[in-house]
């Protein structure tokens, strides 16, 4: 039997074990989602997790393949972010041969709390290292999922002096209109991410572009000047 069962058991036992009913139904209800919760604080998941990994190692791509789904499919809802925890710690196995997994994971992410840091994390991660694999951006953005629509802009947020521009650019214009605030909100950030690496280039696109971006997505993309600007007198 693979080691990954026992430590996915030896996860859940702990979880079980610092769960509570009061937090998990605040947290249900937080989030607005269907998923159970255990009721288990990100510090304690931490833990777990802290534990799980000194319990059990995770020595080759196929475990650390079966760890994540394992996690990913659990009933609960900390059972993803243990999924996530574990796809962002092993930091040898985010490369092409696991974007298959991070992809299959994509599909069931429904809300912030787990499409943000799987396409931020993991699949920006590995598109960054092949750039063929921009092809999934310009197909999510048409998409009529306004979470892939969500993600074809996220995935570029860490890329830094490396952001394909051009394509970030006709991403965020092909979605300009889109009336989702969840994508309006995920431009606005990642153009203000990206300028801290480029602040001229942002400033002269969306002054280029005043007309045909949310008023939602210039102030993203501008929330740190505005801050500066409402602190100094």
């Amino acid at each position: 039997m693979s080691l990954v069962i026992p430590m996915v058991i030896f996860m859940q036992q702990h979880l079980v074990a610092e769960g509570s009913t009061l937090v998990a139904k605040k947290m249900q209800y937080d989030l607005n989602s269907r998923q159970l919760f255990y009721g288990v604080s990100p510090e304690k998941r931490h833990k777990i997790f802290q534990l799980a990994i000194t319990h059990t190692s995770i020595d080759n791509i196929e475990n650390y393949h079966r760890l994540l789904l394992w996690l990913w499919s659990g009933v609960y809802r900390e059972e993803r972010y243990l999924a996530l925890d574990a796809g962002e710690y092993y930091l040898e196995y985010q490369t092409l041969a696991s974007f298959d997994v991070y992809l299959e994971m994509l599909e069931t992410a429904d809300n912030v709390d787990t499409l943000d840091r799987l396409v931020t994390n993991l699949i920006g991660k590995v598109i960054q290292q092949d750039k063929n694999l921009e092809r999934y951006l310009i197909q999510w953005r048409e998409s009529d999922s306004v979470w892939l629509k969500r993600a074809s802009v996220l995935a570029h947020l860490h890329h830094k002096q490396h952001t394909n521009t051009t394509l970030l650019s006709e991403t965020i214009l092909f979605l300009a209109a889109d009336k989702s605030q969840l994508v309006q909100q995920a431009m606005g950030q990642v153009l203000n991410a990206y300028r801290d690496v480029n602040t001229v280039f942002v400033d002269n696109f969306i002054t280029n572009n005043m007309t045909r971006l949310t008023p939602l997505c210039q102030r993203e993309a501008r929330k740190l000047t505005m801050m500066v600007n409402n602190t100094v007198e």
